[in-house]
């Protein structure tokens, strides 16, 4: 027979065990939460590092204006993306404060400020078995307006088209003086060293070479095929635009048509 004295001495010691398994329990549960939160940090850690999705796109150099600001070390000069991401289309005519400093390469008009990047990419490609022809340059918006109206007169003639749908045709392929970022003077068409007259340029080794490597000079294909929509023109091979080396390789990695980069990176300026 048990004494009240024994019963109590057991209820305590019981107690006393059950109280150390429930400490235990809320130690282990305490490790537990830590280790998860431990984990899910490091796999945010590894995820920033690799996406670095708050980084910004290179802004081209920290100067105001267009002019060069090439370090020692650089090859090409650098300019302020007040130049670089200028964007001229159906609907954002050219400023009227813009001006082109004209030089020439390979007899055709450009701005001179592409000159040496422009050199230095055909020069490489020509090394590199790919010789390349710059056929167009700077047009004016006289001229600009010329070849459309021309171009529109020809649908209408041959084609049979109606003058409206001639025109919103053009607008596609060519642009109407002013709404055309020929007038930049950083845009330029190439060709293909000895291709045939009716050449897809698409097809040519040159296309593919500029492709791979044109953003390494600032340069981006201008109207590609998977951005009709955004850019309002039709795809063309032969057309780049010199953009500015960091841009053009964001602008690769992004994925992203002139104008939505532009758009991109004006989100990112402090007001």
């Amino acid at each position: 027979m048990r004494r009240r004295g024994e019963k109590v001495v057991q209820s305590r010691a019981g107690w006393h065990k059950a109280d150390q398994v429930r400490k235990i329990k809320i130690l282990m549960t305490v490790i537990a939460v830590i280790l998860c939160f431990s984990i899910a940090a490091g796999a945010i850690l590894v995820w920033i590092q690799l996406k670095n999705p708050f980084s910004k796109p290179p802004a081209g150099s920290a100067s105001s204006s267009g002019a060069p600001a090439s370090s020692e070390d650089a090859t090409l000069p650098v300019y302020d993306d007040s130049y670089n991401l200028v964007v001229v289309n159906a609907s954002s005519p050219i400023k009227s404060s813009f001006s082109i400093q004209p030089g020439q390469f390979e007899g055709v008009t450009v701005d001179a400020r592409i000159i040496p990047a422009l050199k230095k990419m055909t020069d490489d490609a020509k090394s590199a078995g790919c010789g390349l022809k710059v056929t167009q340059g700077y047009v004016d918006a006289k001229e600009q307006d010329r070849l459309f109206s021309a171009a529109v007169q020809s649908l209408m003639k041959n084609q049979g088209y109606t003058q409206v749908r001639a025109e919103n045709q053009v607008q596609n392929t060519i642009g109407r003086g002013g709404y055309n970022e020929n007038q930049t003077g950083m845009a330029v068409e190439f060709s293909a060293e000895g291709e045939a007259a009716n050449t897809d340029f698409s097809t040519t080794r040159q296309y593919k070479w500029l492709l791979k490597n044109s953003v390494q000079y600032g340069f981006v294909l201008r109207y590609p095929e998977a951005k009709t929509a955004v850019t309002g023109v039709a795809f063309n091979p032969r057309h780049f635009r010199y953009v500015g080396g960091g841009n053009a390789v964001k602008m690769r990695e992004y994925s992203m048509s002139l104008e939505e980069y532009a758009a991109y990176i004006r989100q990112q300026t402090p007001k």
